[in-house]
């Protein structure tokens, strides 16, 4: 193994080898480039669990003003009109 950047490299014969010592290194938070004839074809990294999106309801309530004009035509018409032309 060498280090490439601040990762330690393996190569995939001694991946195949070595391959349960290396996943118990990677599970303690090792990181590995593996290599394929001098080439990095993969990386391995310890896996981190995604966190869940949380939606919290808003504490005060959504007002939207009122616009002070009034639209002659809808402005859907103006882009379809506009989509129509090319």
């Amino acid at each position: 193994m060498t280090i490439f950047g601040h990762m330690k490299t393996i190569n995939i014969s001694t991946l195949k080898s070595k391959a349960s010592e290396t996943l118990r290194n990677v599970r303690n938070g090792e990181s590995y480039i593996v290599m394929d004839r001098d080439i990095p074809v993969a990386e391995i990294i310890p896996f981190h669990e995604r966190k869940k999106l949380t939606i919290h309801a808003s504490k005060t309530n959504l007002v939207i003003p009122r616009t002070s004009f009034d639209f002659v035509k809808d402005p859907l018409d103006y882009l379809l009109e506009d989509r129509n032309r090319k």
